[in-house]
């Protein structure tokens, strides 16, 4: 009988959790990778697929999505698994008043891994419930956090327009009390300039929309501004966060040439964001390509080093005995218009391809298959009677 019930064969691996960069096999059994290796001979699985010149990785963990708390949120299954990721971290779409609705409406219900950053406000991300400082609760939110820590990984940080660092230094309390981290979505103001926010984060706390036209990274001189530099000194982290307004290469080329890659690749994900730049994360990550960063690294900053900030190191690895979290990438080779978000006026870079998803796996099951990889072909029908009446 055979040991495995899919082995995955001649794609190329990257799980830089182990440092494998290579050719090679993986074996899946029950929920489980079951092995990693060079040749596993095809007569010791149920079922093959030939990944020859794809890349194997572990399922993604976007760190930075919604699928509650504003219009444009998506369900889970619609946002992940067609573009091969298999956690996802709702960012701050519940606080700490209507997180146990989300999980209820949603999380439960959900075949993706949902985890959750808790808005600092009671009520979540509801508009203009944002503002409202008296619902920017440190110890209430610290309290939730601490009783479903299974699910709720920090807090989230975003959208207020007051003059001060209510919100900001509230967020940061939240999350030393509940010992997780603070992700911080706010622009500069007079009042409250950059620099002095970014001071106000611990190590492990972090800013998303890093590459964002509204809060520029790149100084007028075209260099990264010395504030973030001293900032990822002291452990700050930089996410992504691409999304619809939230993204430009006119700030990541330079950041990046000059060796400011992000910490995380992720697509703040909403029904705008999804069609106006393409915001997914197959995507996404094939701008990063299309920017000089090696295939390795975009791979790590979107698997393994999201794992390790939120946590949750038993996922984002390919480690035999980890969740068989797989998804399997294509580079499609053709010329391709690559763009970045709304402030920018969706300004493209062409690239030489893009990556998409081809197959998507789940504990073991899986949930997406863009050219049936794993499916029977048609000709094998089972037959039955067709003179039914």
């Amino acid at each position: 009988m055979p040991a495995y019930d899919l082995l995955i064969k001649g794609g190329h691996v990257i799980d830089a959790a182990n440092d494998i960069d290579a050719q090679m096999d993986l074996a899946i059994a029950g929920r489980v990778v079951a092995a990693v290796e060079p040749e596993i001979p095809e007569c010791h699985a149920r079922r093959v697929v030939d990944a020859s010149g794809m890349y194997v990785i572990p399922g993604l963990i976007d760190i930075h999505a919604h699928t509650t708390g504003f219009s444009g949120a998506m369900f889970p299954e619609e946002m992940c698994f067609p573009y091969g990721v298999t956690t996802m971290v709702d960012c701050g779409g519940s606080g700490w008043r209507t997180f146990d609705q989300f999980n209820n409406d949603v999380i439960k219900k959900s075949k993706v891994r949902v985890f959750a950053l808790l808005n600092i406000v009671g009520q979540g991300m509801e508009g203009d419930v944002e503002q409202d400082i008296n619902d920017m609760d440190a110890e209430a939110t610290a309290a939730k956090i601490r009783q479903r820590s299974d699910i709720i990984v920090g807090v989230k940080v975003a959208h207020y327009q007051g003059r001060g660092w209510e919100s900001i230094d509230r967020g940061v309390e939240a999350a030393r009390l509940s010992d997780s981290f603070c992700l911080v979505d706010q622009n500069a103001k007079p009042t409250r300039p950059f620099d002095e926010m970014l001071k106000r984060l611990r190590p492990g706390d972090g800013v998303t929309h890093c590459f964002g036209y509204g809060k520029p990274m790149i100084g007028n001189d075209g260099k990264v501004k010395p504030h973030y530099i001293e900032a990822r000194a002291r452990g700050v982290k930089f996410d992504v966060g691409h999304g619809n307004n939230s993204f430009s290469f006119s700030m990541a080329v330079p950041a990046i040439e000059q060796g400011f890659p992000p910490d995380t690749i992720s697509t703040d994900m909403h029904r705008i964001s999804l069609h106006t730049s393409r915001a997914a994360m197959p995507e996404v990550m094939s701008k990063f390509l299309a920017m000089g960063m090696p295939i390795a690294e975009v791979i790590a900053r979107s698997t393994w080093e999201p794992a390790k900030w939120i946590n949750h190191t038993e996922l984002g690895t390919l480690t035999p005995g980890a969740l068989a979290d797989i998804a399997v990438l294509e580079f499609q080779d053709r010329p391709a218009g690559l763009s970045d978000s709304g402030p920018t006026g969706y300004r493209i870079m062409k690239a030489e391809g893009r990556l998409i998803t081809q197959l998507t796996i789940k504990d073991g099951a899986v949930q997406f298959d863009y050219d049936g990889l794993a499916k029977d072909d048609w000709s094998d029908t089972p037959t039955t009677d067709l003179n039914l009446p």
